[in-house]
């Protein structure tokens, strides 16, 4: 197949003559201009190489393909397949089965009972693309990111990530402290990357439509880590007891942690943190410094 940009319209059409399956998820976005604004967010040239996630049928992919970059789509859907493989797009390579499974560092799909992923050799970073299922998100984002202070082994391996994701969600990943939004996956994209919500997407630009408008978000790995914090398992620790329970003041909060109220109560005195804050209020500064103080001067349960 020639290589030229699809209209809207023949998204459309190609759309409506496939089954789509919504156990898994499909929802193909047809609007050529928002497609662009994908690969644009890449910032593509011919020597990149692409993992994109899901790719359905090869709408977006077929956008890839201008760059004259190298391809990798991991796609579980047989009969999606099936219709990539009849694109016959240059640089492509297709790979059948779950992301969740997938290695970036080897370009294989991990085994049941396999010891652990390939280790990165870091000659070439990756780009990561994908209009992704919702309802997998976070695990996407696990599977790429990791935790913090347990990077995924694929995050060294990534340039950039720019995925589609259900609005809600995208406005978590870019939150900042004192938001509604606010959440630990806030703290968690912010450990790992720069986020941005590129653009707001309309659930009309989709078919079949999803129930749930959507955004691009685009995520550049940190070349090092945001703040200093020797325990990071404790860090880990601390953001999940806060956000655990929301509505409760942090400093209640972390006794789940073992350590006495008091001295909690000493150490956001000493740290001049306001003792009614909540953990939608800290930022990832304000939580690095918080966990190195219980670290260093409190007994804390490891």
């Amino acid at each position: 197949m020639t290589q030229e940009i699809v209209s809207s319209k023949t998204l459309l059409k190609l759309a409506r003559s496939f089954h789509t399956k919504k156990k898994l998820g499909q929802h193909f976005m047809v609007n050529a201009e928002v497609l662009q604004t994908i690969c644009d967010c890449l910032d593509l040239d011919c020597a990149d190489h692409i993992i994109e996630i899901g790719p359905g049928i090869g709408f977006l992919t077929r956008f890839l393909a201008l760059s004259g970059a190298q391809i990798t789509a991991v796609e579980l859907d047989r009969e999606s397949i099936s219709e990539l493989k009849a694109l016959n797009l240059p640089g492509l390579t297709i790979k059948h089965g779950d992301f969740l499974a997938y290695d970036l560092a080897s370009g294989r799909f991990r085994e049941n009972g396999s010891e652990g992923w390939a280790e990165p050799d870091g000659k070439q970073k990756i780009k990561v693309v994908g209009n992704v299922p919702y309802q997998i998100t976070g695990l996407i984002l696990g599977h790429l990111l990791g935790e913090i202070g347990q990077p995924s082994v694929n995050l060294s391996q990534i340039d950039r990530i720019v995925l589609m994701v259900q609005k809600e969600v995208a406005e978590r990943m870019v939150a900042q402290p004192g938001s509604k939004q606010y959440a630990q996956l806030s703290l968690l994209i912010q450990y790992n990357c720069e986020a941005e919500l590129v653009r707001e997407v309309g659930a009309d630009l989709f078919f079949p439509p999803p129930r749930v408008d959507s955004a691009i978000v685009r995520l550049i790995p940190h070349a090092q880590e945001p703040v200093s914090c020797d325990n990071k398992k404790l860090l880990r620790r601390v953001v999940k007891a806060g956000f655990a329970q929301r509505r409760k003041m942090l400093r209640n909060a972390l006794t789940s942690l073992g350590a006495a109220q008091s001295l909690i109560d000493d150490v956001f005195k000493d740290l001049k943190i306001d003792p009614q804050a909540r953990a939608e209020t800290l930022s990832l500064k304000q939580f690095a410094m918080l966990t190195n103080a219980l670290d260093q001067r409190l007994s804390v349960k490891k």
